[in-house]
């Protein structure tokens, strides 16, 4: 990272910090010493937001008429391999997902499947039976309650979940840092798992559905409570989101062929990164946003 600038006590970096992101200028505002400072991810981007710093001391306002030159080209922020490396903990969730998607043969291997679920359960006579909540605790099985959102049971399954995980998880990541993230990621898919238990009473769901929405309600959010975050979340995309948690407490899906889908893992995942995100708010809003 290359720093570009050191605010003052009494400036207040939302404004450029929202032209940047505009620009497609990908930097942090970072607090160092007690004093914000302006650090950028690519040495390219050195001199053109050193040139808005300085528009913007003149006069902030000239910042909402600078527009993205289409003769100069944009350089890329990173490769897929700093990519990956700017992402951890993003990409150990996907990894664990496949992992586990090769184990269970897609949740074909029941036998396999079973090391996962909330509960351990077995079939007889095309009935299923498994334990309580309370005494899969007893017997210290804790990782049951993270591991069902590891499991899924088509490709369609798995690649719609790892590609809204990769594409708005990451970007997450980078802003708010790997160890809140993972943390919220944990967070949002053991209550995710534990409420749809309790409520469906069937050990056999899972997904990362649940953190799909959770990670959408969380970047939703946090720019409509602070205006220095950039969109990542738009609009019609919330929409589109929301339209498809109504349509999965319908028969609709099934009559697709899609199956049943674990429609209260969802609800609970987006509730819980709402609840987040406010969490998130109240304990950052006193300081420069991390980006």
């Amino acid at each position: 990272m290359y720093l570009v600038y050191q605010f003052s006590a009494n400036e207040d970096p939302s404004l450029l910090s929202q032209t940047l992101w505009r620009l497609k200028i990908s930097h942090r505002i970072v607090v160092n010493d007690g004093r914000s400072e302006l650090w950028v991810n690519h040495p390219s981007h050195q001199e053109p937001a050193s040139q808005l710093v300085k528009m913007w001391l003149n006069d902030p306002q000239m910042l909402n008429k600078v527009e993205i030159d289409p003769n100069q080209p944009i350089p890329q922020s990173s490769s897929i391999v700093e990519q990956i490396k700017a992402a951890p903990a993003t990409v150990g969730v996907l990894l664990a997902a496949v992992i586990v998607a090769f184990i269970t043969q897609l949740g074909s291997d029941l036998s396999m499947v079973q090391y996962f679920t909330i509960s351990p359960f077995s079939v007889f006579g095309g009935q299923i039976r498994f334990f309580s909540l309370q005494n899969v605790l007893a017997q210290g099985e804790y990782w049951r309650l993270l591991t069902p959102a590891l499991i899924h049971f088509s490709v369609m399954h798995i690649v719609f979940n790892a590609l809204w995980v990769w594409d708005v998880g990451r970007r997450l990541e980078r802003m708010i840092g790997s160890l809140a993230w993972i943390v919220g990621v944990i967070v949002i898919a053991i209550f995710s798992n534990i409420l749809q238990f309790e409520i469906d009473s069937n050990p056999l769901f899972g997904g990362l559905s649940g953190v799909v929405y959770g990670l959408i309600g969380f970047a939703w959010l946090l720019p409509i409570l602070r205006k220095d975050w950039p969109v990542i979340v738009s609009k019609p995309l919330m929409i589109f989101f929301m339209v498809w948690l109504g349509i999965g407490y319908t028969q609709i899906p099934e009559s697709l062929g899609l199956g049943s889908i674990a429609n209260t893992a969802h609800t609970i995942g987006l509730f819980a990164g709402l609840a987040l995100c406010l969490l998130y708010w109240v304990t950052t809003k006193h300081r420069p946003l991390r980006q």
